[in-house]
């Protein structure tokens, strides 16, 4: 198998991809896209969305750079609604914000083709620091959002894992339509080593369900139904046969020196510092052996009562405080825990602490005392216990593949008449909006639309508000209907969009949920010129809450929140959207009235114009309908006055449809517009579906998509590249090496892993906010070992290699006894004092600069240095990888790595 080179989080990228090419079936268009990504700028993910940059077009898959963490979260849930395979990574304050897309994920039980959030968590609360951390385990465990819901959660250690977890948790979200979760930390994100990919994929035809994909279950006991059917969906995936294979990893517990008496629990990172206390203490003959979780939800709880009765009691390891031994402890309780190591804020354990716990923990549980109480709490663990669960008649009423929608919506028909419409794409609901409300009118008008674009795959997001009854309006087998959180439509659309551009999608909205709470989204989708129609329902009110204010609401004008009526002063000036909308973005905006036929024919025919601009690749569509809403819309004493004057009726519809056409559009003109009118919409409509039939999509197989994807990282020098070297005689060796960014530190440390003289290699590397001439370092061991901890001791590194004396007088500390250390002083000349390791001043700033004439070309200086002395590679071997690195300035770097290698005289080689 080929293997791969880089670190965790561009692993997990990677396995993404492979999941995108193997679920698209044997063959596919080769318009077809595979992948749809988003994601937001954050420490320590940010090479994420720097690489989906780059080799998204490679793969025929989207990324798109969200304007938030929110918006990246409700992206995916448009994507998978339109069944593509979803990704977006974090790390801990953005996973903070994603939760209700997560909720809302859940409960659409939107699987499509998979849909993982991936959590690279760091150091918190609040903005915390950038190390990793993990913190974030009650959040994904136990579920960060509202409801009732389980999600799978699962926790890599290692590059590999990464590569192959995120597979699992996109095969597992797809088959059994729960959102998948990669629960990581920042040190293994940011780790680099070797994992391997597959020689080949094995594809296979994913199934798409046409369900109304929604959340939102008001009739009689169907929300209880449905969660009960989420509860047996988790129950299900517990016996996943390739879930229960990888929950979890044991280490030296069936020990050839013994069995284990005490056994480490630890996930992520932990787990790689476990395996060095592992083995630290067994060749101090203490029986301590190791489970480290992968799976931590569903959570191994039997596994776990099994460790303590056939081996002994459980010392836990987590990167925070309690929240892993708290849940430890609900398993095997407070008898089966004899310890716990906690570090908050990204700090690191000692292997060394941690032994010196169990060498006292190894002492205390072989005292008569404790071994009593153990054997009898042993017994107490196998025996069964009495438990009353009462869950009512309804917990089996629905099973996984009925329709929790199709039950909601026998329920609200039950007594009632149907009501046949013209609309061959809607159904025959009952409409239940308010007595003139113009929700009514713009739903018909959509139906009429819709029927008229029959021959396109129509997508229609409704977010929160009174828009989101439009579920039960559409028949499921002519219109994607789907749900999004509040204010988040634009976000959902735009993904759903860039995942199948030849759909047509519509978001449907109001004005609290357009330009209140989903502003951002609203003007960042303009902003893009996302091919999407926005239909805006603007009647300046919260209508479906009672009346509040809204952004829209006119000045002097009453809400129940604004009971004198809107003040500038204290409740802002109205939102004109025409005004903000970006007009590159968008390319043709209408303002409208509806309620009358003329009305309601002007309204058809701008959406029809709308989604011609769609079908033509143009910029945004937006319809804004200034409507009526009977309930909360209060006319002022003029209006009123004028009816009485007139002789009217003061009836509050008509007093209503007054306020709409002269207080709203006074505020709000119907004359604003912009973009072109189509003349012969079936012609355009022909003309593309016929492009559409003609210019169809040439199909390409499973494997040579997955080819070209294996040259594209070979062509990025991901794809390892072996070669000989005199190093064999290594097994362990560790570099710590530091300096400021753009020394190039760690491109030195990536090419140490590159050399091929060990079976293993690790980059375990670090830097501050702000790495532009801020310190940076990288800890490199080369091992024999695939269990070593990546992360080294103090006292336990062989070579420091410092870029500033800086770095030497804060790492110095980390050298072994009789260890070496390289120093570019910068006219400093760093003395050993009393310290017994090897001090060797290397001048690389002033070499590469003076007779390289490049200053970044130090760090090869200083490679060169570091193989005269340790011969550690071959010189071909080395100039091999400094070629396939730094392939533009390869000559310059060969040159200071050859100065580099003369640099030192054979008397200081010797004395090595």
């Amino acid at each position: 198998m080929p293997k791969a080179v880089n670190n965790g989080n561009l692993a997990l990228v990677n396995g993404a991809v492979v999941w995108a090419i193997e679920s698209a079936g044997a063959v596919s268009g080769t318009g077809e896209k595979l992948l749809f990504a988003a994601g937001y700028p954050i420490t320590p993910v940010n090479e994420v969305t720097e690489y989906l940059s780059r080799v998204s077009k490679e793969v025929n898959a989207v990324f798109v750079q969200a304007e938030s963490e929110i918006a990246a979260a409700n992206m995916v849930l448009g994507a998978a609604s339109a069944g593509i395979p979803a990704l977006t990574v974090t790390s801990s304050p953005g996973i903070s914000l994603m939760q209700e897309a997560i909720s809302y994920a859940a409960g659409m039980e939107l699987g499509g083709r998979g849909l993982v959030y991936v959590d690279v968590a760091r150091g918190g609360p609040g903005l915390g620091n950038i190390q990793g951390a993990q913190s974030d385990f009650n959040q994904a465990v136990l579920g960060g959002g509202h409801g009732d819901y389980q999600n799978i959660v699962l926790a890599p250690a290692s590059a590999q894992e990464m590569f192959d977890f995120v597979r699992l948790a996109f095969r597992l979200s797809y088959e059994y339509k729960i959102p998948g979760f990669i629960l990581t930390d920042g040190y293994v994100g940011q780790l680099k080593e070797q994992y391997e990919i597959p020689d080949t994929v094995k594809p296979f035809q994913a199934i798409i369900s046409r369900d109304v994909r929604t959340s939102i279950f008001v009739r009689e006991g169907v929300l209880e139904e449905h969660n009960w059917k989420l509860f047996h969906r988790f129950e299900s995936l517990k016996k996943d046969a390739a879930l229960k294979q990888i929950a979890s990893s044991r280490y030296r517990l069936d020990d050839p020196e013994g069995k284990a008496g005490i056994v480490l629990v630890n996930y992520g990172f932990f787990s790689r510092i476990g395996s060095g206390v592992v083995d630290r203490a067994r060749d101090m003959g203490l029986p301590v052996g190791q489970i480290s979780l992968k799976s931590l939800n569903p959570f191994p709880e039997e596994e776990l009562r099994q460790i303590v009765k056939n081996y002994g009691p459980l010392y836990v390891m987590e990167g925070c405080i309690g929240q892993l031994c708290e849940r430890v402890r609900t398993v095997v309780g407070d008898l089966g825990i004899v310890g716990t190591c906690q570090r908050p804020g990204g700090t690191l354990p000692s292997e060394k602490e941690i032994v010196t716990d169990l060498e006292y923990i190894s002492k205390e549980i072989q005292k008569a005392d404790y071994e009593k109480k153990l054997i009898d709490y042993r017994k107490f663990l196998g025996s069964e216990r009495l438990f009353v669960i009462n869950r009512g008649d309804r917990f089996n009423r629905l099973t996984l593949s009925d329709s929790s929608h199709e039950e909601e919506y026998k329920q609200g028909m039950e007594g009632k008449r149907p009501e046949p419409r013209k609309q061959e794409s809607m159904t025959d609901k009952n409409v239940y909006y308010c007595a003139g409300c113009d929700h009514k009118h713009s739903t018909e008008a959509l139906g009429t639309v819709f029927d008229h674009f029959k021959d396109f795959e129509v997508t229609l997001f409704s977010p929160v508000g009174c828009s989101i009854f439009l579920y039960d309006f559409f028949r499921k087998d002519r219109v994607n209907n789907v749900q999004v959180p509040h204010g988040r439509g634009p976000a959902a659309a735009s993904a759903s969009k860039r995942s199948k551009p030849g759909s047509l999608v519509v978001c449907y909205q109001g004005d609290g949920d357009a330009l209140d709470i989903g502003l951002g989204e609203l003007m960042h989708a303009a902003a893009r010129g996302e091919k999407i129609t926005v239909v805006l329902m603007n009647n300046g009110t919260y209508g479906m809450t009672g009346g509040q204010l809204s952004a829209t609401t006119p000045l002097s004008q009453f809400s129940k929140t604004t009971p004198k009526g809107r003040d500038a002063s204290s409740s802002g000036f109205p939102i004109d959207v025409s005004e903000l909308l970006h007009k590159q973005g968008v390319t043709y905006f209408r303002r409208t009235l509806v309620g009358t036929p003329e009305l309601n024919q002007q309204f058809t025919g701008f959406l029809t114009q709308a989604l011609l601009h769609q079908i033509k690749g143009d910029g945004m569509s937006v319809i804004e309908v200034i409507a009526t809403c009977t309930e909360h819309q209060r006319a002022p004493q003029e209006i009123i006055q004028a009816f009485q004057a007139a002789g009217k009726k003061l009836h509050p519809i008509a007093l209503s449809r007054e306020y709409t056409s002269k207080i709203m559009t006074a505020t709000f003109p119907t004359a604003v517009g912009w973009g072109e009118d189509f003349e012969n919409a079936e012609a355009i409509v022909r003309q593309a579906l016929e492009a559409r039939k003609e210019g169809g999509s040439v199909t390409v197989t499973a494997q040579k998509r997955f080819g070209h994807f294996v040259k594209t990282l070979e062509s990025m020098g991901l794809v390892l590249k072996g070669g000989s070297s005199n190093g064999t005689h290594l097994k362990n060796m560790r570099f710590y090496l530091g300096g400021e960014g753009g020394q190039g530190v760690q491109s030195l440390a990536d090419m140490l892993m590159k050399l091929g003289v060990t079976k293993f290699a690790y980059n375990s590397p670090w830097y501050e906010p702000e790495v532009t001439k801020a310190r940076t370092v990288a800890a490199v061991t080369l091992s024999d070992n695939p269990y070593i901890n990546p992360n080294p001791e103090m006292g336990e590194v062989d070579c420091l290699v410092c870029m500033t004396p800086q770095m030497y007088f804060e790492k110095k500390g980390f050298v072994k006894k009789g260890g070496l250390i390289l120093v570019d002083g910068q006219g400093l000349d760093i003395k050993n004092g009393e310290y017994d390791f090897q001090i060797i001043n290397v001048p690389a700033s002033l070499i590469a600069t003076s007779e390289v004439k490049e200053k970044r070309s130090a760090n090869i200086v200083m490679l060169g240095v570091l193989n005269q002395v340790l011969e550690i590679a071959k010189d071909e071997v080395i100039e091999k990888i400094i070629r396939a690195n730094i392939p533009k300035a390869a000559e310059i770097n060969i040159q200071a790595y050859r100065l580099g290698k003369t640099y030192l005289t054979s008397g200081l080689k010797q004395d090595r």
